[in-house]
């Protein structure tokens, strides 16, 4: 079965290191994106550019007339997605009582909506064909609280539930739901003086931040067969920063 595989959120950063490796892996990638088109395209020549194939895919993940839509564009163009790496995210770094009211509905939208709005697009075509993954990333927060985060955390662990519960509701028909929960990621903008970055890397037992691939190498673990056996589970990968069961 040819695998294809939708990465959200694949302009850059951890997305782009996904959807590359995933695409090293054999799968054909829709690459999605909310606004921007030409780092979406840069992903997409980067992917073929190893020999694999890739196209880019815009939506508007908080809405659910834009994840039907992508779902109908992605199988006229490439076919029925087979795995979906949910990786979009939107994040305020303010405290509770700096919003505005209501300013944190888009956080809400898109980290906790947005994978609804894919996982009732997107599933019941895989609930057919009796196989299917579905890997959303969140950041530790969401399990750890954060004030600086507390929108996003709040929206997150609510994605934990999701999975956790959609994972049993889905799982007769041989799909997977798994969580990647991150630490620390660094990429290569991290507003640390050079003080305070060796103090935040002593915190972590492995002395060091994580990088975008090795979220893409633990992606690529769960979106493979060696996985087949893991479904409703939280993996960490922080480096050891917390040791937090699933």
């Amino acid at each position: 079965m040819s695998t294809i595989t939708l990465v959200t959120g694949a302009s850059d950063r951890i997305g782009r290191a996904i959807a590359a490796t995933l695409a090293e892996q054999g799968a054909t990638i829709a690459v999605h994106y909310h606004s921007n088109k030409e780092q979406a395209e840069q992903t997409v020549e980067q992917i073929k550019s190893i020999g694999g194939q890739a196209e880019a895919f815009q939506a508007d993940l908080s809405s659910f007339e834009d994840v039907q839509q992508l779902k109908a564009a992605i199988e006229q163009s490439l076919g029925t997605v087979t795995s979906i790496i949910n990786n979009a995210g939107y994040t305020q770094l303010k405290s509770f009582f700096d919003y505005s009211p209501l300013e944190w509905q888009k956080e809400i939208d898109v980290c906790l909506n947005g994978l609804l709005h894919l996982a009732y697009v997107f599933l019941p075509t895989m609930k057919e064909q009796k196989h299917g993954k579905l890997i959303t990333v969140i950041g530790d927060s969401a399990r750890t609280g954060d004030r600086k985060l507390i929108v996003s955390a709040t929206a997150r662990g609510g994605v934990i539930s999701f999975i956790k519960s959609l994972a049993q509701e889905v799982g007769r028909d041989q799909i997977q739901c798994n969580v990647i929960s991150l630490g620390l990621i660094d990429q290569d903008d991290l507003q640390f003086s050079p003080e305070v970055k060796r103090q935040v890397v002593k915190s972590y037992p492995l002395h060091r931040l994580g990088k975008a691939q090795d979220v893409a190498d633990a992606v690529a673990f769960l979106a493979s067969d060696r996985s087949n056996w893991i479904t409703g589970q939280i993996i960490s990968v922080n480096g050891g920063h917390s040791t937090l069961g699933s």
